[in-house]
């Protein structure tokens, strides 16, 4: 029996050692500049006529949609024709913040094409103004994230 009993309680005492603390995780993580990913907030920046979409998932949808298109409708076709025809510059990483008033800052854009980069930027920049994004009461900064390609740009 003692055989048995003392592997037993060395192998309890090893796990009770190494297991982890658990993490709360309906906390969402707040950056260290002190931003919220649009994703997890309670109540996330909305471009207008997306707060009556129903849902918070269909508001977020709403302004992901509205965004692309305000992207699709001032983009100059010409720069995305000379570069969708190569795949290794098609893809188009941007980021941006959405300040506590509403207005967009901050903006990066991660491509290979020098002239593709600006034109996106400058559009970003021209975004209309958002709702205040809120979490728990108190105004946020929020960050926001898509990946677009460019030949999804072009006009038809």
């Amino acid at each position: 029996m003692k055989k048995f009993i003392i592997p037993a309680l060395i192998c309890l005492t090893v796990q009770f050692v190494f297991s982890q603390k658990a993490t709360d995780m309906s906390t969402p993580k707040v950056s260290p500049n002190g931003t919220i990913n649009f994703s997890v907030m309670d109540n996330a920046p909305q471009l207008e006529g997306c707060k009556s979409a129903g849902t918070v998932q269909q508001q977020n949808k709403c302004t992901a949609a509205k965004i692309e298109n305000f992207i699709q409708q001032e983009f100059n076709n010409d720069i995305a024709r000379s570069i969708s025809n190569n795949s290794a510059n098609n893809a188009i990483y941007i980021r941006f913040i959405i300040n506590k008033q509403g207005n967009v800052e901050n903006v990066g854009v991660r491509t290979n094409d020098s002239n593709l980069k600006a034109e996106v930027e400058r559009i970003i920049k021209k975004l209309p103004t958002f709702s205040r994004g809120t979490h728990r009461g108190t105004n946020v900064n929020v960050s926001y994230a898509l990946n677009l390609k460019a030949d999804r740009l072009i006009r038809k």
